[in-house]
């Protein structure tokens, strides 16, 4: 991404006419920034209130203007570019507060972020294993007390290797479910720009409820089941599926089956680290099967348009149009 255009989304942010997608942008950006393209994980000794994680963003993002300061620059740029920098942490901050009700009960909370174009292992305390695809946020406690295991996938998609114990049930919030295991693997998708949520069995069971339908009783969903959940009717819906359409990605595959051709490209999206345009109407209905490894992403746009009738551009280093 260009600093011409990084400058563009926050003057747009400022000016209160920058998109959704266009924050995402901007929190994406400070995160690589923040990185240097790597994963983080950010430990604290106590809960943080709002007042708290503000402060220490700002103590942050004033650590490395000083660490990345240049030698010489005209004091508007520099103005402009600490301001896009405030941008970015204004939409994260605000994204951490935003999920901040769903955060796991302990004084020790953990917080683990993959982004764009890698993934990431998470060992938790108890032995269980979980695998953050690109563009995922994780919460969990340092050490499990009480009578369950609960962590809350705030954004993404993840692989849960959950370690038997039936003294304390393992328990994942995402979005509006409460996903329910003793010992078991699964797969959970929600993303905010998909518009469904699904959650995918490999071994044992896992239980579904709809967090704000606690009088209706959890789907149990057997190995090679997903339940699918539209986010507008909130109705558990199930599907089978084959086993190697479960978690590829954690193996540096896409596997998709009869998948609606939107959520194919976002996908791409966070495997590439590029943001997909789409301005061609009707493409939002398609669907297609497909299994990719490693190719380029060009070569791939090239095989879904030439199987979807659509044109493609590069409009820039990190954005790509549909036609």
């Amino acid at each position: 991404m260009t600093q011409e255009y990084i400058r563009l989304l926050a003057r747009k942010f400022f000016e209160g006419t920058a998109s959704e997608e266009e924050k995402q942008l901007l929190h994406d950006w400070y995160d690589r920034l923040a990185d240097d393209q790597s994963p983080e994980t950010v430990t604290t000794t106590t809960a943080e209130g709002a007042s708290e994680v503000r402060d220490r963003m700002h103590a942050n993002l004033r650590s490395r203007q000083e660490q990345y300061k240049p030698v010489k620059r005209f004091g508007w740029i520099q103005r402009f570019a600490a301001w896009s920098s405030a941008a970015a942490a204004v939409v994260l901050v605000g994204f951490l507060l935003w999920t901040n009700g769903h955060k796991p009960t302990g004084s020790n909370v953990r917080l683990v972020t993959a982004p764009l174009g890698k993934t990431v292992r998470v060992n938790l305390p108890d032995g269980s294993h979980i695998w953050l695809n690109a563009g995922s946020i994780l919460s969990y406690p340092a050490a499990f007390k009480g009578k369950t295991r609960e962590v809350v996938l705030r954004e993404g998609q993840a692989f849960f290797d959950i370690a038997h114990d039936t003294a304390k049930p393992f328990i994942v919030h995402a979005k509006t479910l409460d996903i329910t295991v003793l010992g078991t693997s699964f797969d959970v998708k929600a993303y905010k720009n998909d518009r469904d949520i699904k959650v995918t069995v490999k071994t044992g069971k896992v239980g579904v409820q709809v967090r704000d339908k606690p009088g209706q009783p959890a789907l149990m969903l057997l190995p090679a089941e997903q339940a699918v959940v539209p986010e507008k009717t909130q109705k558990i819906l199930v599907n089978e599926i084959s086993k190697p359409a479960i978690a590829p990605w954690k193996d540096n595959r896409l596997v998709f089956e009869d998948e609606l051709l939107v959520e194919v490209l976002h996908a791409l999206e966070r495997k590439y680290n590029q943001h997909i345009v789409i301005e061609k109407p009707g493409l939002s209905t398609e669907k297609i099967s497909l299994t990719l490894d490693d190719q380029p992403m060009n070569d791939v746009l090239k095989v879904l348009g030439f199987s979807k009738n659509f044109n493609y551009s590069q409009l820039n280093d990190s954005t790509i149009v549909i036609r």
